[in-house]
């Protein structure tokens, strides 16, 4: 009857005894809360990641692509030590900087994290830019307004592209034999594209500048490059969005000389008309057009869904 105890005494002893190599039994640490699946953002769109052991904001971007970027004084701040170099190029702009390692904690443990910096401010708002791709929730939900009565929701096939060290997320749409990769970017007003893929655009869809249409284009770090709008006299279907206008950068990658000119009496506007097109369609597109929130205006949140690989928008029906 004493054997069982003797034994755990003797056991106890032995753990205790100088010169073993056994050690107490740590306490289990108490676990982590669970991230939440769904992360809901409104207004200006920041979430709180904790970096090299310092919280820090960050306004998540549907625009970002690549690495989070954080503001120079931030990185000064964290005394990142530059492990490669890394840059942004904007027609002919380019933006030089910087990219490391850091440990990142979304709320769930850290993890390495790569960081990247210029000598530019990448945020006003806060202290860097974030991607939804770099966010550990399985949907991201952008929350413009209100629902609408009658809001429906629409799907479309979710696609990254760029690669691990550029990624982007959109979703694809056929012009022509080719697919153009569409950016929603509610922090944009205005629909976006480069001269190349005007160019294509326009010969595929019949589009012209609209006179008096000159404008400023605000890009990453405040980089700003000149546009014109172009109108397409037939309308690009995303789901219900008709894409119609684009805001061109016409002094980057090229100048889109196969746009032209919208006359006062165009025959290819007239919605009573037929429209034939004999031109040849041309350019070598970057197949890349952000969607902006005017085009947009009519939905009231925009989600990624990570882990069904989709995009939702939840949207009136279009207005006219």
């Amino acid at each position: 009857m004493l054997a069982a105890p003797r034994l755990a005494l003797a056991c106890a002893a032995l753990l205790a005894a100088p010169g073993t190599d056994a050690q107490p039994i740590a306490p289990a640490e108490a676990p982590r809360a669970a991230l939440p699946e769904t992360l809901v953002l409104a207004g200006e769109n920041l979430v709180t990641v904790t970096v090299n052991g310092v919280p820090l904001r960050f306004e998540v971007s549907a625009e970002a692509f690549g690495p989070p970027v954080v503001n120079p004084a931030v990185a000064a701040r964290l005394m990142l030590v530059p492990e490669a170099a890394r840059g942004w190029r904007f027609g002919p702009v380019v933006v030089e900087g910087h990219s490391a390692s850091a440990l990142a904690d979304f709320g769930a443990g850290p993890a390495v994290l790569t960081l990247a910096w210029s000598d530019r401010t990448a945020s006003e708002k806060a202290d860097g830019v974030i991607g939804v791709h770099h966010l550990p929730h399985a949907r991201v939900t952008f929350a413009f307004h209100a629902p609408a009565p009658g809001e429906t929701i629409e799907r479309f096939a979710l696609k990254r592209a760029g690669g691990r060290g550029n990624t982007r997320l959109g979703t694809e749409v056929a012009v022509g034999k080719k697919r153009l990769m569409m950016i929603f970017v509610p922090e944009r007003r205005e629909n976006l594209v480069t001269a190349p893929t005007a160019n294509f655009i326009a010969t595929h869809r019949e589009g012209g500048f609209e006179p008096g249409s000159d404008g400023v284009a605000v890009m990453d770090f405040g980089v700003e490059r000149p546009t014109r709008m172009m109108r397409i006299a037939d309308p690009i279907a995303l789901g219900s969005l008709a894409l119609e206008r684009f805001a061109v950068r016409v002094e980057d990658y090229g100048a889109p000389r196969q746009v032209g000119e919208i006359a006062r009496d165009d025959p290819r506007f007239d919605r009573n008309g037929i429209l034939v097109s004999r031109r040849r369609g041309r350019g070598r597109p970057d197949l890349l057009t952000r969607i902006g929130s005017d085009q947009l205006a009519h939905c009231s949140s925009l989600t990624y869904d990570l882990a069904g690989r989709a995009i939702e928008l939840s949207c009136a029906p279009p207005p006219g």
